[in-house]
């Protein structure tokens, strides 16, 4: 038994003394490791306003500032373990993240996508909340942009939730950026038929109508084979209204339909 104390003790002796050695080291690297963490906190707030400016996204500004502060407390730990010499350690680490990173990655591979995708949707902006849009078969109003998914209210009332790798990878119809949209009206008329006098028709009829402007009518001939002539009417309107497409698409063709009808005939 004495000699198993005395093991102890003198084993207890080196670690006592390789702590007193070790001190001023450990001293400033709890020093370091602080400043590190207080740095950490002052850059996380900063990216986070400059980043809201930039998405006006709170979850997407929120995320990217708190990996941010992970990065600098992790430079912090590791400067603080070199001063320790504690270099098995940080590879150790280092390992470790990287292992753990590679399987996150495979586990969730299409929850990366998804938000990568999101990311460049929010930052490059190629559509915004209230815009109408067109992207994998579905039409509407952006409700909402996630980092995950983006939400689209169709004109049918429907609430979509498109995932944001689906949108990334496929074509997008903004009909929101330009503020004006055509619609186009194709008529078959007889080749017999006044097309001066129709086409003088059509454009009083659509005078009335507040959202389109004559001097954006066209009319325009577009086949003809003997026995009938195609007509085409393009009108110019203001899309930045829910459904202000559909419910003028309505009005036009009414309109066109009344002109081209032939007047009733007389009652006797």
């Amino acid at each position: 038994m004495e000699k198993w104390f005395v093991l102890v003790r003198d084993k207890l002796a080196r670690w006592l003394e390789a702590l007193i050695k070790m001190l001023p080291n450990l001293v400033l690297a709890i020093l370091i490791f602080t400043v590190f963490f207080f740095l950490a906190k002052f850059l996380r707030k900063i990216i986070y306003n400059l980043l809201l400016r930039i998405s006006h996204k709170p979850a997407i500004s929120g995320l990217f500032s708190s990996i941010f502060f992970i990065l600098i407390l992790f430079v912090g730990l590791f400067i603080s373990l070199q001063l320790l010499h504690l270099d098995k350690t940080i590879s150790s680490l280092l390992a470790g993240a990287g292992i753990i990173g590679l399987a996150l990655g495979f586990a969730f591979q299409d929850l990366t996508a998804n938000f990568i995708s999101g990311v460049f949707i929010i930052f490059k902006k190629p559509f915004d909340v209230g815009n109408i849009i067109n992207t994998n078969g579905f039409t509407g109003i952006v409700e909402d942009i996630q980092l995950r998914s983006t939400t689209i209210r169709t004109f049918d009332g429907l609430h979509i939730m498109v995932p944001n790798k689906e949108i990334f990878q496929k074509p997008i119809t903004n009909y929101s950026l330009s503020g004006k949209r055509r619609i186009d009206v194709a008529l078959t008329l007889p080749a017999k038929s006044n097309i001066i006098d129709i086409e003088d028709r059509v454009r009083k009829a659509l005078e009335p109508i507040p959202e389109v402007k004559d001097d954006k009518v066209q009319v325009l001939l577009t086949d003809y084979n003997g026995d009938t002539i195609k007509m085409e009417i393009h009108c110019y309107i203001d899309n930045s209204i829910d459904n202000g497409y559909n419910n003028t698409r309505d009005k036009i063709i009414r309109k066109v339909h009344e002109a081209i009808m032939p007047p009733p005939e007389p009652s006797h």
